[in-house]
């Protein structure tokens, strides 16, 4: 088996047949050349395609910075023309001109200023709790939801519950709700539920929060607080 050999032969219709014999060393030999070749041929193609792409792509960028060049070029040679003009000025005589130039004064827009006692006002006189406050978008309008407790059990608390929407800018907007949702007559615990419309116009990216009251039948405020959205809406 260590001396076989293989029998090459070459045969032209016009000439004698010619035969060689090759070990299988050389045949190895010769499919690794062959094999390597192939793969350096391969990495030339993949590596000359790169770099025609990278060169493509400096031949864009040499062009951007060409132009933004002589852009500043430009402008450099406009600065130093204005530079010689003023140069050429008597320093008198340009500030005269200066001083002739009429000036737009521009105005200034005043800033809203937010009252932050008012806006964060908070009262209770401990005799009705507010807890679990929610609020829920849906489609236009929002749902409130809160749980109110009787904090003095000895006698029944009866009254009505108010809810005003506070803007970003501090300003309360009054909303149109459903009395009868608001309105109690509790001994110790009730949930309050009620749904209503936003104002026309307003977004609720505009709506900083919701202030929640509580007032007795007669008319006093208990109970005051205010809830941002960020807080309470699910």
């Amino acid at each position: 088996m260590g001396n076989t050999k293989y029998n090459v032969l070459f045969m032209r219709d016009d000439d004698t047949v010619k035969r060689y014999r090759l070990s299988p060393f050389w045949l190895k030999v010769l499919f690794w050349i062959v094999f390597m070749l192939a793969v350096c041929a391969g990495a030339g193609a993949w590596a000359g395609y790169t770099f025609w792409n990278e060169n493509g792509q400096l031949k864009q960028e040499k062009i951007e910075l060409q132009k933004t060049l002589n852009d500043a070029s430009v402008q450099l040679e406009r600065l130093e023309n204005v530079n010689k003009i003023l140069d050429s000025y008597d320093p008198n005589e340009l500030q005269s001109l200066l001083a002739a130039v009429p000036v737009e004064e521009k105005k200034v827009e005043s800033t809203p200023v937010v009252d932050l006692n008012k806006l964060l006002f908070y009262k209770n006189l401990m005799r009705a709790g507010v807890e679990n406050v929610k609020v829920r978008k849906s489609g236009s309008s929002l749902a409130v939801s809160f749980d109110l407790n009787n904090l003095q059990t000895s006698s029944a608390l009866s009254g009505l519950a108010k809810i005003e929407l506070i803007e970003n800018n501090g300003k309360g907007v009054k909303i149109r709700v459903n009395r009868n949702d608001l309105s109690f007559h509790i001994q110790r615990f009730k949930v309050v539920r009620t749904r209503f419309g936003l104002p026309a116009g307003a977004s609720l990216k505009d709506i900083y929060g919701i202030r929640l009251m509580i007032t007795t039948k007669k008319g006093e405020l208990i109970f005051s607080e205010v809830y941002p959205l960020s807080r309470v809406l699910n």
